[in-house]
């Protein structure tokens, strides 16, 4: 995470682990249509496993831990894990990262109302993590999140200058979420969500944000 601007207008770009793991076991359900707006499927997928990363032995086998069922056999609803996952999903995203502090294994306690979201955390929690983390570490995924930040300043400050000293201090978040697409949705007049397609490209996601920004005013 990184903000830029000073107290007076602050832009706050940020990829919560959270929801890359909510994303993570999204592609384990199988089930579209679970966001709204429509969030496209992972890139790369959960299949893809950088060569320096640490491995699960059955990695050919996304959907399995070994020594634990396929979540679908019988054991959980699909159709009701998906409404418990959506209704999570929606709360991660306006929270942001402070949804992480929910994901507690080995008992998730957080998710006592969501029972099979938490049945399904506890299949595939670990994995999930182990995955985010090793394509969170690629170089081009931090160079990509960092693209756009020396613009992102110079519109915190243009934004500022053009607001009265009295005026209350200006906020947006920029969430990021590496999945399919280059592609930009604006949740609330502080808040957007882009994908690491759109920010690695600077002068387009800088051209976006710019009406998302003085909108503000």
């Amino acid at each position: 995470m990184y903000i830029a601007g000073s107290g007076g207008c602050q832009i706050t770009v940020d990829e919560p682990a959270a929801l890359v793991v909510a994303l993570y076991l999204r592609e384990v359900i199988g089930l579209p249509g679970l966001t709204n707006p429509d969030i496209p499927p992972l890139d790369p997928p959960i299949t893809h496993w950088p060569i320096w990363a640490h491995r699960p032995h059955d990695v050919d086998r996304p959907g399995l831990i070994a020594g634990r069922p396929d979540p679908f056999d019988g054991t959980l609803d699909r159709e009701q894990t998906g409404l418990e996952w959506a209704r999570w999903w929606r709360y991660a995203l306006a929270v942001g990262s402070a949804a992480g502090d929910d994901l507690r294994p080995p008992r998730f306690a957080s998710f006592t109302g969501t029972p099979l979201l938490k049945q399904l955390l506890q299949m595939h929690h670990d994995r999930a993590v182990l995955w985010a983390d090793a394509i969170s570490s690629d170089p081009r995924v931090k160079r990509d999140l960092a693209a756009p930040r020396d613009g992102l300043v110079a519109l915190a400050g243009q934004l500022e200058s053009s607001r009265s000293r009295a005026a209350e201090p200006l906020r947006l978040r920029i969430t990021v979420i590496p999945v399919q697409t280059q592609h930009g949705w604006q949740l609330a007049p502080d808040h957007v969500v882009v994908t690491r397609h759109l920010i690695g490209a600077r002068d387009n996601v800088l051209d976006w944000l710019r009406h998302s920004v003085f909108a503000l005013t």
